[in-house]
């Protein structure tokens, strides 16, 4: 079982206030180590730098959306297995066989609580310790 506090978790969204509320929901289930990306973007510049163990990213954004973002990830030999979150506030079905066929593990519909966050996180890392 992972402990929330070993897993460094990139967070992806243009929307502040959504960052804050995700950080917030995370530092509730035990996690310590979370990055803050505005973009998909400045995701992959901080990628560069810096190992993660899961991203949770929203789908739509300015520069590059979350499921660009997924597919840039699923290419390279590094990153191609990162656990990957996508949250979106549809739940349009062809946007989530769009994102199954690309490479998600897993998504979670905007808004959403600590428990539906941690049942899709868990379904992705294991149990959290």
């Amino acid at each position: 079982m992972p402990k929330a506090n070993n897993i460094q978790v990139m967070i992806v969204d243009d929307q502040p206030s959504m960052r804050g509320i995700c950080k917030y929901i995370l530092t509730q289930l035990g996690f310590v180590n979370i990055i803050e990306a505005k973009s998909g973007r400045d995701a992959l510049g901080k990628l560069e730098t810096t190992s993660v163990d899961l991203i949770i990213s929203d789908w739509n954004m300015d520069d590059i959306d979350g499921l660009t973002l997924l597919r840039v990830i699923r290419k390279y030999p590094r990153t191609q297995a990162l656990p990957f979150i996508m949250a979106t506030g549809r739940s349009d079905k062809e946007q989530v066989r769009e994102a199954i066929s690309s490479g998600v593990n897993n998504y979670v519909i905007k808004p959403y609580d600590a428990q539906t966050l941690k049942k899709r996180i868990e379904a992705v890392i294991g149990t959290l310790s």
